[in-house]
């Protein structure tokens, strides 16, 4: 299952959606913004691939050297079942081996208190059903990279994650930020990649890449006939 990108790409998620944490303190989606947020959407009583999800997630950010959770972005669990509850949501983040102490105000698994959840989830093109034969929603297993400002900025899919695609997607959805300081690193990063909507990855930008490569060779030769040039008219005139 995946999602119509093109159309969702962009989409500013509401700032007043309210949540409850799984410590049950009560928040609003927009105090989560001010950084590059990665929403992932799960369902609490899942014992398959939300768990894992949340576990692989947990994984990979131990790997991210570019950004440090909490002080460079934040990371949001939401249950997509309307179940669920902070209990739950305490009992599943519990099951998955938890949070290490330095990431809890970074990252909070939550419930969606009292809004409706198909909108929520919808705002970012997210869709599940529930399937009677496996016993279990069926839903995209995806994580959902949101801007500073609350707008959808990239899509990553799948349980294996890989450390270079999270700082790569960061970069992306803070390019606004980065592309204005003095992060020389990050821009030339953000710039020579660039994602493959069929494959879901990030590759290198290779027209990018070759443009660069031909500036410089054009230059370069340029370089070489004012040499020869200079070169040869300097021995006419000797």
């Amino acid at each position: 299952m995946r999602i119509d990108e093109p159309q969702f790409l962009g989409a500013r998620l509401d700032r007043a959606v309210a949540l409850t944490d799984s410590d049950g303190q009560s928040f609003r989606l927009g105090q989560m913004f001010g950084k590059p947020l990665i929403l992932l959407l799960s369902y609490y009583g899942c014992d398959g691939t939300c768990p894992t999800m949340n576990m692989e997630l947990a994984k990979v950010l131990a790997r991210v050297e570019r950004f440090r959770l909490g002080a460079d972005y934040r990371v949001l669990t939401v249950s997509f079942d309307q179940r669920d509850s902070s209990a739950t949501a305490a009992d599943f983040l519990r099951k998955s081996g938890g949070i290490p102490e330095g990431w809890r105000d970074g990252w909070r698994h939550a419930v969606l208190a009292g809004n409706d959840v198909a909108a929520f989830v919808g705002s970012v093109g997210f869709r599940f059903f529930w399937s009677d034969a496996a016993k279990a929603f069926l839903h995209p297993n995806v994580l959902v990279f949101v801007t500073p400002e609350g707008r959808v900025a990239r899509y990553i899919y799948g349980t294996r994650m890989d450390a270079r695609a999270i700082e790569l997607a960061l970069t992306e959805a803070d390019w606004e930020r980065i592309a204005n300081s003095t992060a020389v690193f990050d821009i030339v990063t953000g710039a020579c990649f660039s994602y493959n909507y069929e494959e879901g990855t990030y590759q290198l930008n290779y027209s990018l890449l070759a443009g660069v490569g031909s500036l410089f060779l054009g230059l370069a030769l340029m370089g070489l006939g004012a040499w020869g040039y200079r070169r040869r008219f300097g021995r006419l005139h000797e």
